[in-house]
């Protein structure tokens, strides 16, 4: 009777301990770790959110965050635009009940300086070709407000393998002495007329021969991240098309202010411009 009584009280207890066991850990607060701990303008920060006990949302400097669970824990990818300048940033995180408010410091980042000669016609421009090129930097900066569903799936490959790097992301140029707009993507040079491939799943939103990038197409992955591809030979998709990762998308060329075959590839992130080359390295897996 006595050793009933013990098992008794045993089971009780461990019954009590499971029940508070668990009413902690579902009041448990989340945490976040940022990588790489060091950003600057042109860097991707990948967010991390473990022991979330719901729903995950949050903001960066006040743009909405798109964070995607997997394996008990959520992650967001946050765009550093390239023009930002240092200094600390709110960031936001959200689950349940619980709120998580940090500072992110961007460090100033410095990025070498490159000169270049072009045709004149391609640099002081006619008041016509201003027009074009103002209605064509309307249409495209149309594209980077628009919140669409995640499209893309797993890590983000490169879009032109074995292709060796020329100009690099952030270089400040000066063209025919004139100063210029930074670079806001990586130019990959290549042979006309190689295949150039979609980073990821998603959907064509633009496709157009514009005046500086030449033969052009835009890709929309969904949760603000959009990819392009400059200066291509032929495009081989139309707007609207749903593309798959690895799909033929266009052919290298040398259309628009080009000097020569090469592949320009930009990326944008909730509209920053950012380096492409960095959304192939993060670990999405």
């Amino acid at each position: 009777m006595h050793r009933g009584n013990v098992l008794v009280r045993t089971l009780k207890a461990i019954i009590i301990g499971s029940i508070l066991l668990s009413g902690i850990e579902a009041y448990a607060s989340p945490s976040i770790a940022l990588s790489p701990k060091k950003v600057g303008p042109g860097d991707i920060l990948l967010v991390t959110v473990k022991g979330a006990s719901g729903p995950v949302e949050g903001t960066f400097g006040g743009k909405q965050l798109h964070f995607v669970r997997k394996q008990g824990r959520a992650r967001a990818i946050v765009g550093i635009d390239l023009y930002l300048e240092p200094g600390q940033y709110p960031l936001m995180v959200k689950s349940g009940e619980s709120v998580i408010n940090r500072r992110v410091k961007v460090s100033k980042k410095a990025y070498p300086l490159q000169r270049l000669t072009l045709p004149e016609d391609k640099v002081i421009l006619s008041p016509e070709n201003e027009a074009r090129v103002e209605r064509e930097q309307k249409q495209t900066a149309a594209l980077w407000p628009v919140e669409s569903i995640r499209l893309w799936q797993g890590r983000f490959v490169d879009p032109l393998p074995g292709g060796e790097l020329g100009t690099k992301f952030g270089v400040r140029r000066i063209i025919n002495n004139i100063p210029k707009s930074s670079h806001s993507g990586v130019d990959i040079a290549a042979d006309e007329g190689d295949p150039v491939r979609a980073p990821n799943d998603g959907v064509v939103v633009l496709v157009e021969e514009q005046f500086f990038s030449g033969n052009s197409v835009f890709i929309d992955h969904g949760d603000g991240i959009y990819t392009m591809f400059f200066h291509l030979s032929q495009a081989k998709v139309r707007p609207g098309q749903a593309v798959m990762k690895g799909d033929v998308i266009g052919l290298v060329g040398a259309t628009g202010r080009a000097s020569g075959a090469h592949l320009h590839w930009g990326a944008r992130i909730q509209g920053a411009r950012v380096d492409p080359l960095q959304l192939i390295k993060l670990k999405l897996d």
